[in-house]
């Protein structure tokens, strides 16, 4: 998957459709391309390695198709004043987090979700419901610091060469296995065991960098911790940690205190 989603309560429609979408334009990009061989980099924001099977600029490239389709089938928001509050935040978190000369494009959606979500190639979507509950401008700043983070973290590629290494080894698997119970069972076990805590990671990791960045722009990163309280407030019920592709609300909030206290910038 291309898109990383934020937020603990993110309507499972919304995910669905940037995924299918997303997987579908990057499906149709790929097709032209020759993807490199597969290879074991190293991250310098996080400092672990990483298997990545294609380059940022053709996930970029890939994107742009699924970005004009949620742009065009989901209305912008006709807010000049809150557009610009939005794009002076989220630049002022992307040169903390030293990408401030790349392009950004920040677009508020008219949508009572309160979600937001980035896809690669810098194109950040954030919902008016998300919007509204941003009292603060370091509420603003922890949501996009986390979508910063997925980008410099290389999370769509990561996440994208992840499942297709993860779909060809269970059709080199189904081709051995002639029952369909089986097949499902396989299916199931690569998304509970590998697919899913991957997506935590990710987004745990998001969080961390996020953080990191919010305070480098100047921004309060102890406002995180009632930004999330007031995220897990408003949610309604969620799966178990174990089928989530995100962390659980309490220890998301316990990891993000711990880190900002050891860094010295609490107590948070």
């Amino acid at each position: 998957m291309c898109e990383i989603c934020f937020g603990t309560n993110a309507p499972r429609t919304v995910i669905s459709w940037k995924r299918r979408d997303l997987m579908r334009a990057f499906a149709g990009g790929a097709a032209a391309l020759a993807l490199p061989a597969c290879e074991t980099t190293t991250n310098p924001e996080t400092g672990r390695g990483q298997f990545i099977l294609v380059s940022d600029e053709q996930m970029s490239q890939a994107a742009l198709q699924a970005w004009a389709q949620v742009r065009q089938q989901t209305p912008a928001w006709s807010n000049r004043t809150a557009q610009q509050r939005l794009e002076r935040v989220g630049m002022r978190v992307a040169q903390g987090a030293g990408r401030g000369g790349q392009q950004w494009e920040f677009q508020l959606f008219d949508s009572p979700q309160k979600n937001a979500f980035v896809l690669p190639g810098n194109k950040v979507g954030f919902y008016r419901g998300l919007y509204e509950m941003s009292e603060r401008d370091d509420w603003m700043a922890t949501v996009l610091g986390h979508e910063v983070g997925h980008v410099t973290g290389r999370h769509a590629a990561e996440r994208y060469s992840r499942e297709l290494a993860t779909q060809t080894a269970l059709q080199v698997a189904g081709s051995q296995i002639n029952s369909r119970i089986a097949m499902a069972a396989l299916g199931l076990g690569a998304q509970v065991g590998l697919s899913l805590p991957f997506s935590r990671e990710q987004e745990s990791e998001a969080d961390i960098l996020g953080i990191n960045y919010m305070q480098a722009a100047g921004y309060d990163p102890r406002q995180a911790i009632p930004f999330w309280n007031a995220m897990n407030s408003g949610g309604g019920s969620r799966p178990p940690e174990l089928l989530s592709t995100h962390p659980d609300p309490a220890n998301r909030i316990e990891r993000i205190r711990n880190y900002i206290n050891e860094r010295g910038w609490g107590p948070a």
